[in-house]
């Protein structure tokens, strides 16, 4: 009975409230109001949605296609992969094993990163400074006859498949005005038998290497033969000790670029008379090395190392490759990173050797030497640095530019490498080869080479 009290008289408070309220406003109009009615819901066509759907997929995906597959002639950019008609389509989708390849391939070196680029923006082109082994120049055009081999497609394949018989005359392209060739996969692999190619052991790579023959020192690498053709380097530092003259601008004994192969077996770099240098390379036993560890599992990235924002965090041949020899993948990583410092720091220092010499090294612009360290003085060949006084300035410029331009060779073989940057260090500092490489090098470099000599 008390509640129900309590309650009428909460109703009756509240009704009293209300008028008092109303008495104190303006009178107005009462509005009707409308019954309220359920909105309908709509009833889903499912079907037609999928389709819309399915519709605007193979839309997507054929915009992406006709990009990806078109390279316009009139720009020496590469805005799409160029279709050889020799093989159409079939040139790279030739089995369905190969299409996480071709995904793998488009975020390489070899395809200018052509994959990462549309898929940021699919009008997007691969440049110089994506690929500038393939787009710096025509590499078709006949003056370029030479760099064929291993600058096209084309000239790559013709050499596969047939080294003692290749002559860059017989190179026929099927492009038009400044369209330039990626390595695609028909010059590594034969489309129709579906099988990798194998040139088999080179005795000789082209009158473009010096010494030619320089590279039947060279054991047979089954398929990593593949990579040698292009890994081994150009000039050697034999050829800076026979050569007839010397006053000239460097460009005649540049090594060329990524030469881990001429660095894995000692055919490149330049050797200082009355030293010796380690044999034993690990590394140069690998079976199939370059592909062991640059593309474990088939993996056509071609990057050795697994990275999260430029950081490494792992080692993509560790478990297939390293851990024969090396028991931590996260201790090996550690010490990659830091023989890298040194290496870098062993390098700068040579620069800085050099540079007392009145050389300067600029390695962004051929022939890299100069007698200024002022780029607005000049770069090019007809303002390099040509009047070397002795060959071993020259050797010791020659490993300088070698090993920058060859980023993993403390990996590819570690001792040795040290032994011709202690060299380099040794004759710079002083113009002789007295060990005294480390009396003024800084920390860095005396940790990388304590103990070389």
């Amino acid at each position: 009975m008390r509640s129900s009290f309590i309650l009428i008289l909460v109703l009756i408070f509240g009704i009293v409230a209300a008028g008092c309220t109303q008495q104190e406003q303006k009178p107005t109009t009462p509005t009707k109001t409308s019954t309220p009615f359920p909105t309908p819901v709509p009833t889903l066509d499912i079907e037609s949605i999928k389709k819309r759907a399915v519709e605007d997929a193979v839309t997507q995906l054929m915009i992406f296609a006709l990009n990806f597959h078109f390279d316009n002639p009139d720009t020496p950019e590469i805005e799409g992969i160029n279709v050889n008609p020799e093989y159409g389509c079939f040139g790279c989708h030739f089995s369905k094993e190969a299409i996480p390849r071709m995904k793998e391939w488009g975020s390489s070196s070899h395809a200018g990163f052509i994959l990462e680029l549309k898929e940021k923006d699919v009008t997007a082109s691969v440049k110089t400074e994506n690929a500038p082994a393939y787009v710096f120049f025509d590499f078709k055009k006949s003056e370029y006859q030479i760099c064929q081999r291993c600058h096209t497609s084309t000239g790559f394949r013709n050499f596969a498949e047939s080294p003692q018989n290749y002559n860059p005359a017989n190179n026929t392209f099927m492009l038009v005005g400044e369209q330039r060739e990626l390595l695609y996969c028909w010059a590594c692999h034969d489309p129709e038998t579906k099988q990798l190619r194998n040139p088999g052991k080179f005795s000789l790579t082209s009158p473009y290497s010096e010494p030619a023959d320089r590279i039947s020192a060279v054991p047979d690498l089954g398929n990593a033969n593949l990579c040698m053709a292009c890994h081994s380097g150009r000039s050697s530092g034999e050829a800076i000790k026979t050569a007839e003259n010397i006053k000239t601008h460097f460009g005649a004994f540049n090594s060329h670029y990524l030469a881990a192969g001429g660095i894995i077996f000692r055919t490149l770099p330049y050797e200082f008379d009355g030293r010796s240098y380690s044999d034993f390379n690990p590394h140069a036993n690998i079976k199939e090395l370059c592909v062991a560890c640059h593309m474990p599992n088939g993996d056509h990235t071609l990057e050795p190392l697994v990275k999260e924002g430029g950081v490494v965090k792992g080692i993509k041949a560790f478990k297939t490759t390293c851990i024969r020899c090396h028991v931590s993948e996260e201790k090996r990583i550690s010490i990659l990173k830091e023989r890298e410092e040194q290496y870098k720091a062993s390098l700068e220092y040579i620069a800085s050797l050099l540079a007392k010499r009145g050389i300067y090294y600029d390695e962004k612009a051929y022939p890299y030497f100069y007698p200024s360290p002022n780029p607005a003085d000049g770069r090019g060949p007809e303002k390099a640095y040509k009047d070397w006084p002795d060959r071993d300035t020259l050797g010791s410029a020659y490993n300088l530019n070698l090993l920058s331009h060859e980023p993993g060779a403390y990996v590819h073989n570690p001792e040795y490498v040290k032994e011709i940057i202690y060299d380099t260090i040794d004759f710079l500092d002083n113009g002789k080869l007295d060990n005294s490489a480390l009396e003024n090098a800084p920390d860095a470099v005396k940790s990388y080479l304590e103990g070389v000599r």
